[in-house]
């Protein structure tokens, strides 16, 4: 599982900075980055404080971090689940700037 990639990847589709992320979060820049370049790994509160900033639940940065735990599933499947849910939260972000 790569929560920092998939945070990396909310935060890109959302338009955030990482400084941006980091203070709606409440965190450090610094952790937040390591967090990112996979050398952290965040607690659960942090993950819920990152996703709340991000305006996405927990779960869908979860889902978007797994990997090999979506195996029994093909790989087109795993990776049109993926498109959707990036294009869903491209969507809550234009829809929450309208």
């Amino acid at each position: 599982m790569n929560l920092g990639s998939a945070i990396e990847q909310c935060r890109v589709l959302k338009g955030y900075t990482k400084s941006k992320l980091a203070q709606d979060a409440g965190i450090s820049i610094s952790y937040l980055t390591l967090i990112i370049q996979g050398e952290r790994e965040p607690t659960l509160a942090s993950i819920e404080k990152i996703s709340e900033a991000l305006g996405i639940p927990a779960s869908l940065l979860v889902f978007l971090a797994s990997g090999d735990e979506l195996s029994s599933l093909s790989k087109e499947t795993r990776s049109e689940l993926k498109q959707v849910t990036s294009e869903l939260i491209k969507a809550s972000s234009e829809r929450s700037l309208a």
